[in-house]
Order: C-alpha cells, then structure tokens, then sequence
C-alpha cells in the first residue's frame, strides 16, 4: 500500500508540473517599446512613438501606459493586435537646466528617456506590469542637418531580459490560478 500511495503521490507531483508548464506556455507575450529620433537638439520637442503589441493566445484589459510625463489609458488589446501611438518630449536647454538645478547643471548628451510602464489584466483580473526599452538620443547643435523621419530601432525586451523575479512571479501566479480554479475558489 505504501508503494502504490508513493507512486500515486510521484503521479500527481508529475502531473501538476506539466499542467503548470503548459499553463506557462499559453502565459500573455506583451511587448512594449518606445522609438524616437536618431539625433534631436536642446531646446526642441521631438515625437516619441510607443508600440504595445499582443502576441500573446488572449485578449489583456484595462492596458495603460505611464511614465513621469503622461499616462495613457488604451483600454483592450485584443491577441495578435498592436496598438500605437505618440507623445511629444521636451529636451531643455543647458540654461533652463541651470535655472532649475544650478548652475552645474547640464542636459545629458545621449539625452536620455526612461522606460514607460505598460500595465494590463488578464482575463481572470490578474494584474501585471512590464517596462519598455529606454532610449538614448545623441545631441546635436541646430545648424547641422538633421533627419526628422529617421527612428532609432529599437529591439523589444526578450524574454531572457525580462528578468528572473518576473519569470518566478509570473510562474507562482499561475500555480495559484490553477488551484483556485481546481478548488473553485473565487
């Protein structure tokens, strides 16, 4: 009897491992990333383009965007969708920075831009947040000739680069899912 209650319990452990492993596998795939221009100038407001892209097997709600600047609510992104749109920055000049932080004080040249928080449910109400890339954009003066069209390429967060402590909060919500929804519990 001890035998076969071994086995059985080995089963189940085996089981449930796979059930977690395939509910990992149908996990949402949100990719975010924010593009600009490949050079700007102090003192000019230049166009950042956000993309919030659904690969994952169903639709995420209540998606919104937000950084320090703005916040952005976007609502369903239905599985296979993109959504995009685009924001103005500001990139000041040395003397507004000095106005504000002494007289120091200097604008960063790559001008930098943090990455933009996208948070979404998912069907069950779970709630998650990810971050797109930041970007550096190179300073030039306002005489040089400059290519407004032209946007950095920027490539989107990997997996890998999501980070280890995601990957375990994202697997341990699954694992509670999963006995919420065996156990029926609301």
């Amino acid at each position: 009897m001890k035998n076969y209650l071994k086995k059985l319990m080995i089963s189940n452990l085996l089981i449930l491992i796979i059930v977690f492993s395939i509910s990992s596998a149908f996990a949402a795939d949100i990719i975010a990333t924010q593009k600009g221009p490949s050079k700007a100038v102090k003192g000019e407001n230049i166009t950042i383009e956000y993309v919030i892209t659904n690969n994952g097997n169903q639709a995420i709600y209540q998606v919104s965007v937000s950084d320090q600047n703005f916040y952005k609510y976007i609502g369903i992104i239905k599985k296979g969708e993109t959504k995009r749109f685009t924001e103005k920055v500001y990139i000041p000049t040395d003397n507004e920075v000095k106005q504000d932080f002494g007289p120091d004080a200097t604008v960063s040249n790559p001008f930098f831009i943090g990455a933009v928080g996208v948070s979404y449910q998912d069907s069950d109400g779970n709630q998650y947040t990810i971050n797109s890339n930041s970007l550096n954009i190179p300073l030039t003066e306002k005489n040089q000739n400059q290519n407004p069209g032209k946007v950095n390429n920027v490539t989107p967060e990997t997996k890998e680069e999501k980070g280890i402590l995601q990957e375990i909060v994202d697997f341990l919500n699954s694992i509670i899912r999963y006995f919420k929804d065996l156990l029926n519990i609301q």
